[in-house]
């Protein structure tokens, strides 16, 4: 969400959960996680859409990512049932 802010983000209030969405390029994703940005170079252009809900929760991410010459690539990422936190670590190096 920081990084659609960041990168004219629009704040689409009036409902619940409230939409924040924004155009990326391949570059803006490099800036924040260099392999990402390297692996979407193919790609134009990303739409990217974060619904936040009232406990300031991510509860919904949609990407559409947009190619030249290849079809687009449209995903949809929902969360939901939340309870206690999981404990999440980094990966071990191999």
């Amino acid at each position: 969400m920081h990084l659609i802010l960041g990168h004219s983000g629009a704040v689409h209030r009036g409902s619940e959960p409230v939409r924040v969405s924004a155009r990326l390029t391949p570059k803006d994703l490099e800036a924040v996680d260099r392999t990402i940005g390297r692996n979407l170079r193919p790609a134009t252009t990303i739409d990217a859409a974060v619904w936040i809900d009232k406990e300031g929760r991510v509860v919904r991410v949609r990407q559409g990512i947009h190619f030249a010459s290849d079809p687009d690539i449209h995903n949809t990422l929902t969360l939901s049932d939340f309870r206690s936190a999981v404990p999440v670590g980094a990966p071990v190096a191999k």
